[in-house]
């Protein structure tokens, strides 16, 4: 029986762990994976090794075929495409040219701006909720918080059997669902991701917040805001593996601060470097998803009449600090300071 053949665009922290977990169990699919010739020579010669965070010296690594060309990678059937939203035109138009446009394609990134670029470049479009949290060590080592879950939908041009084969696939090495409601799912999963703007900002990864009530403030003023857009927005709650609650987060918004600590430090510490972060801080560049994230919640919160003073001064303080070279850290003080003076 010929194998089903996947290629993953793309071996940053979601391409790698699914490249890795699509292998490790499966005999009915051959995994490839595309990146920069550097990174595929590493992961050529020592595989992808993956670890939980809760157990990092309990690691597993997978042999997974790396292509820098795409005139040596075998003939898809599935691709899934691991890259930020603001490099889906070029990479859609560069696998086009080499595979055509009736390929099934699998979009996993953060926001929904996703949804309305790769409609244009292919005819079978699903889209994936990933819930959960990974970053890359070096290249083909990568750590993550869990396994999964992905949460899987398309628009239209799918067919029941190829979206139910695909989350069989899936499941086979990552928990994968089917959500009918794809909209409340993204939207739910923005809410989340709100915060990496944040945490990059303060640089969390390096800097323990835990002790910080003007950081539980400003983070939990974040997600009420947006629960509040989403819900102004006519999108219902998802409940997505693990993350918090709308309930939670409500109360998280309007409660004394003493009164929610308990549950806020537990999701503090689910917090890993974001992709956001691993943009501007690890990788050192200036492009992140800001703009199709926190800038499409704001656009939000604009046409539906939802109020969102902490995530404008947010969004305007990594507007001006995330293009400066090298970036620098700020302090939650002085954060609060600048959002009292746009105040």
């Amino acid at each position: 029986m010929t194998k089903k053949q996947y290629l993953i665009f793309g071996a940053g922290a979601i391409g790698a762990t699914v490249a890795a977990w699509l292998t490790e169990h499966s005999r009915d699919v051959s995994v490839s994976i595309f990146d920069k010739p550097e990174v595929c020579s590493v992961i050529e010669k020592n595989g992808i090794t993956t670890y939980c965070g809760d157990d990092p010296n309990n690691r597993a690594t997978v042999k997974v075929s790396a292509y820098s060309d795409l005139k040596h990678v075998p003939k898809p059937d599935v691709i899934i495409l691991c890259v930020k939203n603001y490099s889906l035109a070029g990479v859609s138009q560069f696998l086009v040219d080499q595979f055509g446009s009736d390929v099934l394609v699998v979009g996993l990134q953060n926001g929904i701006e996703n949804q309305s670029i790769l409609p244009e470049y292919f005819n079978k479009v699903v889209y994936g909720v990933v819930c959960f949290n990974a970053w890359v060590d070096s290249p083909g080592v990568c750590g993550y918080q869990k396994r999964g879950p992905i949460a899987l939908g398309h628009n239209g041009g799918v067919s029941d059997a190829e979206i139910e084969s695909l989350a069989q696939d899936f499941n086979l090495g990552v928990p994968t669902e089917i959500y009918p409601r794809l909209a409340d799912a993204a939207h739910s999963k923005i809410i989340i991701n709100l915060t990496n703007s944040l945490t990059t900002l303060v640089a969390l990864h390096e800097h323990d917040q835990s002790k910080s009530k003007a950081f539980q403030k400003l983070l939990t003023a974040m997600t009420y805001e947006g629960v509040k857009v989403m819900k102004a927005a006519g999108y219902r709650e998802s409940k997505l593996g693990g993350m918090p609650s709308w309930g939670l987060i409500t109360a998280a918004g309007i409660l004394p601060a003493f009164i929610t600590r308990k549950a806020y430090l537990k999701n503090l510490k689910k917090m890993v470097v974001s992709s956001m972060a691993q943009d501007i801080i690890v990788n050192g560049g200036t492009t992140s998803e800001l703009d199709s994230i926190n800038g499409y919640v704001l656009g939000l919160a604009k046409k539906h009449g939802v109020n969102t003073p902490i995530n404008n001064a947010i969004y305007k303080l990594c507007q001006e600090e995330f293009i400066k070279q090298p970036f620098k850290p700020m302090r939650v003080e002085k954060i609060w300071e600048r959002i009292n003076q746009s105040a």
